[in-house]
C-alpha cells in the first residue's frame, strides 16, 4: 500500500472540504446587531440578519412581560421598492401565538423570501397597513445613523451656577418647542408633551400628533408654578422644567434616541447623548437627564417585587428604594446645586405619594406584573406609625421646594397632616372639584363659575381654572370640525364607515341598536381606544381572520378619550364599521356588561344575540371558532 499516495489523497480531500465550507460560508452574508432608523414599537428587535440564496433570515427578540405573542402571516420586508414575503418560523408558526416565558422575551428566526445579497437597507413590516410591529431603515452596511446636530448645540456652554426659578405663584403660558432631527412621518413616531397644572382639560398623557413634516412641534399650556414636565418620544421619557411665561426649546437626535431605547444598543457609549435644551434653565434640564432614573422610587421591576407584600413590607421596600436613590443623587458630581435640589424635591414627593398609595399599588401589582394566584394582603395599618417617616421629610415643610406636580395630591385630610399649613391647598381642592368635568370634556357651567368666584380666594388659582376652561371650549370646537371632516371622508370611502350614536342615547340601547342594524350577519364588536397598545396589537393579529371571514361585520367602538384627530386618522386604516361614544356611555356599557378593560370583544349571532364576550385578546383560533358558529 502506498502510504504517501493515500496521505496526499487525504490532504487533497481535506483541502477540498475546507474550500467547500469557505465557499458555502461566503454564500451567506450575516449582519450582527443591524442599526435602524425608526420603529413604531418597543417590543420587536432585530438582532441578526442573514442573507442567503434560499431565504433571508431575521433573528428577532420580542420583549413582553407576559401573555402571548405572534407574528402576522402577512409580514414582509421591503427593499428598493420590492416586497419579500414571510415564509414562516419554527418558534413562531404562522397564525400561532406563543406564551412569553419568564425571561420576558421570545426569540425567533423569521424566514423571508431571499433578498439580493447586495441589499443595503430594508424595512420590516408586520402588516401592510402599518398597524403591526414595524422597523424602518434597517441598515446592512454597519454604519450607525446620525442626525446633523446644529453646531451651536455641540458647542453649547452650560452655566454651572444656574439657579432654580422662584416658587412664587405666576400665572402664564409655558411654551415647549420640540425639534426631532432625522424625523420622517412614515416612521410613525409618537410625541406626547405632558404638563400637569392641577386643572388640566387634557386626559393624561396628552397625545400630541401635530408634528410638522420637518419634525418640529410647538405647544403651550397654562401654568402657575414651575414644575417638572415630560416629553415622551415613543417610550423614552425626557423630563424638563416647565416654567410660567417661559419657553423651553428641545432638540432631539431621533435616530440615536431610537437606538438608546432598545435592549440591544442601550449600553453603547455612543447613544447616551440625544437631547439638547435651550432657554433660561438649559443647564438644569440637561443635568436632569443624568438623574432622571433616580427621581422615582418605582423602577422597572417594582411591581414584580411588591407582589404579595404586606403594607409594612411595602413601606420598607419604598424606604430602601428612596434611601438608595437619594444617596445616588447626592453623590452625583456631574450635577449642580440647583439640579440636585430639584431632583431631591421630586424624589421626596414621589416617595410620599408612593407611601400614601400603598393600597392601590399592592392591589394592582399582580395585574400589572401579570402574576396569578397572588394572595391578597391584609391592608390594615396603624396610620400614626405607618406614615411617621413623612414627618422628617423637609420638602413637605418648605414652600421654596414646590417644584412638583404632586402638590395637588395633598388636599385630602390625611395627607395634609404631613405638610405645612398652606392656604393654596384649600383653593386647589376647590378647583380640582370643579374641574372634574374637564376629564369628561365638559366646560364649567354658570353655577360652577359662580362657585369658583365665591370659593377660591387666590386670584391666580381662579384664573388658571378659567383659562383651562376656555382651552377646553376651543378644543371641543376644533374636535367638532375634525369629526365632521372624518364623517365626510367615511361617506366617500368604501373600506370604513361610521355609525352615528347620539351622545344622549342610553347605554342599554347602544349594542341592541348596532345588532339590529346587522341582523342576518355575524358581528364582531371590538372595544378599543387609540392609546391602547394591546388593542392595536390585537387588531394586527385579527387582520388575517378578516380576510378569511369576509361575511362578518367588524364593528370598532372607541370613546372620547381617544383624541378625535388621531382616531380619525387611525380608522382610515382599520376596515370596518366605527362607533365613537362619550366616556359616560363607554363607562355605563362596562357596568352593564361587566367589563372594565380593553380590548373587549363581543360576538353577535345572526339573530342579534350576544353569544360570546371576552376581555383581553382571546387568540385568533377562538375568535374564528365563535364567529363561525355565529354565522350558522
Amino acid at each position: 500500500m502506498n502510504t504517501k499516495h493515500s496521505l496526499q489523497k487525504a490532504l487533497s480531500l481535506v483541502a477540498f472540504l475546507m474550500l467547500l465550507v469557505a465557499t458555502t460560508a461566503q454564500a451567506k452574508r450575516v449582519v450582527e446587531r443591524p442599526y435602524f432608523l425608526g420603529s413604531n414599537n418597543h417590543k420587536l428587535e432585530i438582532e441578526r440578519v442573514t442573507l442567503d440564496k434560499k431565504a433571508t433570515l431575521i433573528d428577532v427578540k420580542i420583549y413582553q412581560a407576559s401573555g402571548d405573542v405572534g407574528i402576522d402571516s402577512h409580514a414582509s420586508i421591503m427593499a428598493n421598492g420590492v416586497k419579500y414575503d414571510y415564509i414562516g418560523s419554527k418558534q413562531l408558526p404562522k397564525g400561532v401565538f406563543v406564551k412569553v416565558p419568564e425571561c420576558g422575551y421570545v426569540a425567533a428566526t423569521l424566514r423571508f423570501k431571499p433578498m439580493p445579497e447586495t441589499t443595503k437597507e430594508f424595512d420590516f413590516r408586520e402588516t401592510a397597513d402599518n398597524s403591526g410591529w414595524n422597523i424602518y431603515g434597517v441598515r446592512l452596511d454597519g454604519k450607525r445613523p446620525h442626525a446633523d446636530i446644529p453646531q451651536h448645540l455641540l458647542q453649547q456652554a452650560l452655566d454651572k451656577n444656574s439657579k432654580l426659578p422662584s416658587t412664587d405663584l405666576n400665572l402664564g403660558k409655558t411654551v415647549v418647542a420640540v425639534r426631532l432631527l432625522g424625523y420622517k412621518p412614515e416612521y410613525k413616531t409618537t410625541l406626547d408633551i405632558i404638563v400637569d397644572n392641577w386643572f388640566s382639560p387634557y386626559r393624561m398623557p396628552y397625545e400630541h400628533d401635530s408634528i410638522s413634516v420637518d419634525g418640529t412641534c410647538q405647544v403651550s399650556a397654562n401654568a402657575i408654578l414651575p414644575t417638572v414636565a415630560t416629553i415622551r418620544v415613543n417610550r423614552t421619557e425626557i423630563p424638563f422644567l416647565a416654567v410660567p411665561n417661559d419657553t423651553t426649546t428641545v432638540t432631539i437626535d431621533l435616530p440615536t434616541l431610537t437606538l438608546a431605547a432598545t435592549h440591544l444598543f442601550a449600553n453603547d457609549s455612543d447613544v447616551k447623548k440625544y437631547v439638547w435644551f435651550e432657554g433660561k434653565h438649559a443647564t438644569i434640564d440637561t443635568e436632569l437627564q443624568s438623574v432622571k432614573t433616580k427621581i422615582d422610587v418605582f423602577g422597572v421591576t417594582s411591581f414584580d417585587d411588591i407582589c404579595g407584600m404586606t403594607p409594612l413590607q411595602y413601606r420598607d421596600y419604598v424606604q430602601q428604594s428612596y434611601d438608595r436613590l437619594l444617596a445616588d443623587i447626592n453623590s452625583n458630581a456631574a450635577i449642580g446645586t440647583a439640579t440636585r435640589t430639584l431632583a431631591q424635591s421630586i424624589l421626596s414627593m414621589n416617595y410620599a405619594s408612593a407611601l400614601f398609595g400603598f393600597k392601590n399599588n399592592i392591589s394592582m401589582a399582580p395585574m400589572i406584573a401579570g402574576k396569578r394566584g397572588v394572595p391578597r394582603a391584609d391592608m390594615s395599618i396603624d396610620t400614626l406609625s405607618y406614615f411617621k417617616p413623612l414627618e422628617q421629610l423637609s420638602v413637605l415643610h418648605s414652600k421654596n421646594q414646590r417644584y412638583y406636580y404632586y402638590l395637588s395630591d395633598f388636599t385630602s385630610a390625611l395627607r395634609r397632616k404631613y405638610i405645612s399649613a398652606d392656604p393654596l391647598l384649600d383653593d386647589i381642592a376647590v378647583g380640582k372639584r370643579l374641574s372634574r368635568s374637564f376629564n369628561r370634556k365638559r366646560p364649567l357651567t354658570e353655577q360652577q363659575m359662580a362657585a369658583a368666584h365665591d370659593s377660591i380666594a387666590n386670584d391666580m388659582v381662579r384664573e388658571l381654572l378659567f383659562a383651562n376652561n376656555e382651552d377646553l371650549k376651543s378644543q371641543l370646537a376644533s374636535a367638532d370640525n375634525i369629526l365632521a371632516e372624518v364623517k365626510k371622508s367615511a361617506n366617500q370611502n368604501s373600506t370604513f364607515s361610521i355609525i352615528d350614536i347620539d351622545p344622549k342615547m342610553s347605554a342599554q340601547q347602544i349594542l341592541p341598536t348596532i345588532a339590529d342594524k346587522y341582523k342576518g350577519k355575524a358581528v364582531l364588536i371590538d372595544f378599543w381606544n387609540t392609546w391602547c397598545g394591546p388593542c392595536r396589537a390585537a387588531m394586527s393579529a385579527i387582520h388575517p381572520l378578516k380576510e378569511q371571514l369576509t361575511d362578518v361585520v367588524y364593528v370598532y367602538i372607541a370613546d372620547a378619550s381617544s383624541p378625535v384627530d388621531k382616531w380619525g386618522e387611525m380608522i382610515k386604516t382599520i376596515s370596518g364599521v366605527h362607533v365613537r361614544l362619550t366616556e359616560e356611555q363607554a363607562d355605563a356599557l362596562g357596568k352593564i356588561y361587566k367589563f372594565s378593560g380593553i380590548p373587549t370583544y363581543f360576538v353577535v349571532n345572526k339573530e342579534g344575540k350576544i353569544t360570546y364576550q371576552k376581555t383581553s385578546f382571546p387568540r385568533v383560533e377562538k375568535l374564528k371558532e365563535e364567529l363561525t358558529s355565529a354565522m350558522h
